[in-house]
């Protein structure tokens, strides 16, 4: 008696008839059409990613120059008004350029004698 159930499946018996093969029929369609429909997802990925850089990167320029003339604006109305503070930030800028040229690193040659 133990024996006969250990012979048998008792899954043979679930997955079997024209259930199954129906079954089967609609996975193996289903693995087809993702494979084909598989390159024009990744195209539309591809397309979608592509139009929003674009438009990153044209809105981001239209902000940068919003951005860049409101601080022109700004900057020329404070020199406008502050003619004697501007000259001493200048100096000061000219200053901390020669500090920055000055502490540049040096180029040593290499000799030939030392090793």
């Amino acid at each position: 008696m133990i024996y006969h159930q250990f012979q048998q499946s008792p899954l043979q018996t679930r997955i079997s008839g024209p259930r199954a093969w129906l079954a089967m029929a609609i996975s193996v369609s289903l693995i087809c059409l993702s494979l084909f429909l598989l390159p024009f997802v990744l195209l539309f990925g591809a397309i979608a990613l592509g139009c929003l850089v674009l438009f990153s990167r044209f809105y981001m320029a239209r902000q940068l120059a919003k951005f860049n003339q409101a601080q022109a604006n700004a900057k020329q109305h404070a020199h406008a008004a502050d003619e004697p503070q501007s000259q001493v930030y200048g100096s000061e800028t000219i200053v901390r350029e020669s500090n920055a040229t000055r502490h540049q690193g040096r180029t040593f040659e290499h000799k030939e004698d030392e090793h």
